[in-house]
């Protein structure tokens, strides 16, 4: 390499920061590709700076997704760390299957939240259905009482309309 290293060193320090592992990767990558100016460096530091910002998306989207509630909206009470966990405390005897074992516990758990999720929802409908019953019930004795209580006072009206007929004048 005939480029001076720190005039490398400070092209490169903007980009990448100093104290940076892909700042050490880049280097490692310059160093082999034994470039002769500092153009033929500029795409070894892009690819380096993308591979580090990937990298860490998808550590960020890993962490995240560890805490995230699981369903529509993440209404749902479980997370993959719950799901994770739950599987340390099982049975490991599937090692010849492998990653095969691993999934089918994952589906188990997922299956298992999954019935639980709908028996607590038929649970809600049924009560819902006692709730719309009994409202009926009592819609029905309301108009009951509202109907008794119009004929007793159309009674009274009635009396009080014959009351003043019989009445002389």
């Amino acid at each position: 390499m005939n480029l001076n290293e720190t005039e490398v060193n400070d092209y490169v320090q903007p980009f990448l920061g100093r104290y940076e592992d892909s700042f050490q990767q880049a280097w490692v990558d310059i160093l082999e590709s034994n470039p002769q100016t500092l153009e033929e460096i500029t795409p070894i530091i892009k690819r380096v700076r993308s591979k580090a910002i990937k990298q860490y998306m998808n550590k960020k989207y890993r962490e995240e997704s560890l805490y995230k509630p699981i369903g529509k909206n993440g209404e749902e009470e479980f997370t993959l760390e719950s799901i994770l966990k739950s599987l340390e405390n099982e049975d490991t005897e599937d090692s010849r299957n492998g990653d095969i074992g691993l999934y089918k516990k994952i589906v188990d758990f997922l299956i298992g939240e999954y019935f639980k999720q709908k028996n607590e929802n038929l649970e809600l409908k049924r009560r819902d259905g006692e709730l719309k019953a009994e409202r009926l019930r009592l819609r029905g004795e309301w108009l009951n009482f509202k109907r008794d209580r119009f004929e007793s006072w159309k009674k009274l009206m009635e009396d009080k309309t014959k009351q003043k007929e019989n009445q002389p004048n």
